[in-house]
């Protein structure tokens, strides 16, 4: 999606929306006709007349490098963040197969990105590409030295709630996921619980703390959870949300028609179709405005796809996205199988030329990472 305006922010000096700004709302342009063979022989016409609600960054953050040697980061170079990455992981206890790849039992179905060992090695990766974004700190929220109840919902492999609590040993730390498949074996204030946050929340202690992360594809209605939240909240306390913003973005007209592009818009139509939209990480801070929250901030963060962009830290960061995309692909099979009607054998093949435009470097995306924040007034009452 290309934004409009310009700017000279390198991506390590985010897009600051304070409370009283507003954060305007753009619509992704249609995916155009393409003559590519590589894809499905066909593609359904809502996704080229889709509309993407998104936040818009008015100004580009990164700069495009013309002296960019694909010698300098090669397959080599992505095996070693791989190999650099801790795999956290235990058991999966109760998991359903569906083309080669595991999903979650309990709750079957509603979220649907894998649990297995592939997609466990992803968010680790992410996490650790989240640490460089944000120069190794955990969270934006100004939640003090000494936090006593923190959530992590959707800790996934809970690698961020582990070390969370090893760096706050004050706090009592609580994990939760749809499946079980963190570590045995993890610091005495951290737990994890199996839950759907879809459901009642019935925790007996508000928390002075609320994270979430990677959210995006899990709700059909985020803004409830995040209701949930305000009222789990303690008065004084904090909520985070850092999420992606999809598709894929772009300022200039490299990504449109790609394969990319139409990967991308596909898998958002898709989710749309099963009533679990990909799209609302624009909203969170009017929402959580609207809910009470207090003093709310929000930073985008421009993430390339690659290692197009000029400067040591963009390309390091372009690296780390390349190989979550690329480990992220195959996760797409069960929404584009189930939502699109594609075969698994036109979504491999077109997944072959995706992967292709990620590593390309005259394709300009981007991805928004938008992390928010705010307090619950102190004088709110407690649950």
């Amino acid at each position: 999606m290309s934004s409009q305006g310009e700017s000279n922010l390198p991506v390590g000096q985010p897009v600051v929306h304070g409370e009283n700004e507003v954060v305007a709302s753009t619509s992704a342009p249609a995916v155009p006709q393409t003559t590519d063979t590589s894809g499905p022989s066909s593609y359904p016409s809502s996704v080229a007349s889709s509309s993407i609600a998104a936040s818009s960054i008015s100004n580009p953050a990164l700069e495009v490098d013309t002296q960019n040697d694909d010698r300098s980061d090669g397959d080599s170079t992505l095996s070693s963040i791989r190999d650099s990455t801790t795999s956290l992981r235990a058991s999966v206890y109760d998991y359903v197969e569906e083309n080669g790849r595991t999903f979650h039992k309990y709750k079957e179905g509603k979220y649907v990105l894998p649990n297995d060992a592939i997609e466990q090695d992803r968010l680790d990766l992410q996490h650790q590409m989240c640490l460089i974004l944000l120069e190794g700190r955990l969270h934006l929220a100004p939640i003090g030295s000494n936090p006593q109840n923190v959530l992590d919902v959707g800790t996934g492999t809970g690698i961020w709630a582990i070390d969370f609590a090893t760096k706050y040993p004050s706090a009592k730390v609580v994990g939760t996921d749809l499946s079980p498949i963190q570590p045995e074996f993890v610091p005495a204030n951290c737990q994890f619980e199996v839950d759907d946050a879809e459901d009642d929340w019935a925790f007996s202690t508000p928390f002075e703390f609320i994270h979430m992360r990677g959210m995006m594809t899990c709700f059909s209605d985020p803004r409830s959870i995040l209701a949930k939240a305000y009222e789990a909240t303690a008065p004084g306390g904090y909520l985070e949300m850092q999420d992606s913003v999809f598709p894929m973005h772009c300022h200039d007209d490299t990504l449109e028609g790609t394969a990319l592009d139409i990967w991308g818009k596909a898998c958002v139509e898709g989710a749309a179709k099963i009533g679990r939209p990909w799209t609302n990480t624009p909203n969170y801070r009017g929402w959580m405005t609207e809910l009470g929250f207090e003093d709310v901030k929000e930073k985008i963060f421009e993430v390339p796809i690659n290692t197009w962009p000029k400067g040591r830290k963009q390309k390091e960061l372009g690296l780390w996205w390349q190989a979550d995309l690329m480990d992220a692909l195959g996760a797409s099979m069960a929404i584009l199988t189930r939502a699109m009607g594609w075969t698994p054998e036109q979504v491999e093949l077109h997944l072959v030329q995706v992967r292709k435009d990620i590593k390309n470097k005259g394709v300009h995306g981007y991805m928004p990472i938008h992390i928010v924040w705010g307090r619950k007034p102190k004088c709110a009452p407690e649950n």
